[in-house]
């Protein structure tokens, strides 16, 4: 009898964690089900990709047809013909149409609003989505949703007679706020500031520098607007005192103006965004690490409602994920998001 009574116990135990086990499967089914099949209903911000190829062709769910996209003019040199026929030639069936605004600047916050309004298929910014565009979509029925495909450094930069070794953040706040208007105040040449910033109301760029080096507000009344950073670079160029910013992608190489080494706070080192004989090649080290004090994400922002328009959004992410497109991410001028 004791015998049997432990046979039993023994029995019971079994079936106490055989049943254990099943019911934690079943829940984690369940949530491994919610996280790969999100509603359409939600206000989506922040998304990565899980899983990545090696080649552009072996890139699953990619969709026929021509879509529409655009945004962020940072994103130009992912955008050469050199890349898009790497893509249409392993992709055939993907065809993809850049569309600029009508009557203003390229810029993310162009794109976003131009996807809202159905004009896009997915949009290109180099900087987060902001709260009242995914109140837009959610009031629309649908969710976006930010991919972030590479990182990019700001780089800013001044005319090549200044003799200005570097500066930290705070420095540069009091530039662009219009607290000091001299370089000699902050150890350059005896000039006056002349500073050029992009529209903070259009520009991802500009915005990224408001929040980050002006800590939110407002661009004093000194500062001038242009519209391009090759707008940018050549008022620099011409002015003694110039000083502006632009994607590193843009400014690595040019030889009329000269790139700022920046710190976060005074009396740390500086680090500059280029590195190699004359500082012709990306740091590219500092930007991964974020040890260069001004480094982003770009993302690819796609519409969460279901169509074929989400799908080229997501395949154009995957493909850019691919070790191909990351080794074309390098050589554009950014750093890999891996």
């Amino acid at each position: 009898m004791p015998l049997e009574r432990n046979n039993i116990q023994f029995l019971l135990r079994i079936g106490i964690i055989a049943t254990a086990l099943a019911v934690t499967l079943s829940i984690y089914r369940l949530i491994q089900f919610s996280i790969s099949n999100p509603t359409t209903s939600e206000v989506s911000s922040n998304s990565s990709i899980s899983v990545s190829y090696r080649t552009f062709a072996e890139v699953p769910n990619v969709p026929k047809g021509i879509f529409n996209y655009g945004g962020s003019p940072t994103f130009a040199p992912l955008r050469s013909p050199a890349i898009l026929s790497a893509i249409s030639q392993s992709q055939r069936q993907f065809q993809l149409r850049f569309v600029e605004p009508v009557g203003v600047p390229q810029s993310s916050s162009e794109g976003i609003q131009m996807l809202l309004d159905g004009e896009l298929s997915f949009a290109l910014s180099s900087r987060p989505l902001k709260e009242n565009e995914l109140n837009q979509a959610k009031l629309r029925g649908f969710a976006l949703e930010q991919i972030p495909v590479a990182i990019d450094g700001i780089t800013f930069f001044v005319n090549p007679r200044n003799l200005i070794v570097g500066l930290n953040l705070s420095q540069l706040q009091d530039i662009f706020s219009g607290e000091i208007n001299n370089w000699k105040t902050v150890g350059g040449s005896d000039l006056p500031i002349a500073a050029f910033s992009f529209d903070p109301q259009v520009s991802g760029t500009a915005d990224v520098v408001q929040q980050r080096v002006l800590a939110g507000r407002e661009f004093g009344n000194n500062v001038q607007i242009v519209r391009t950073a090759s707008e940018a670079i050549l008022k620099v160029a011409a002015t003694p005192g110039g000083i502006s910013y632009a994607s590193a992608s843009v400014v690595v190489g040019q030889k009329t103006i000269y790139p700022l080494p920046l710190s976060r706070a005074p009396g740390e080192m500086f680090i500059t965004p280029f590195v190699g004989v004359n500082e012709t090649v990306l740091n590219k080290t500092a930007l991964a690490n974020a040890s260069y004090p001004l480094t982003r994400r770009l993302f690819v922002i796609v519409k969460r409602d279901g169509s074929l328009d989400e799908q080229a959004g997501v395949a154009y992410a995957n493909l850019l994920a691919t070790d191909e497109g990351e080794k074309l991410i390098d050589e554009a001028g950014f750093v890999p998001i891996r």
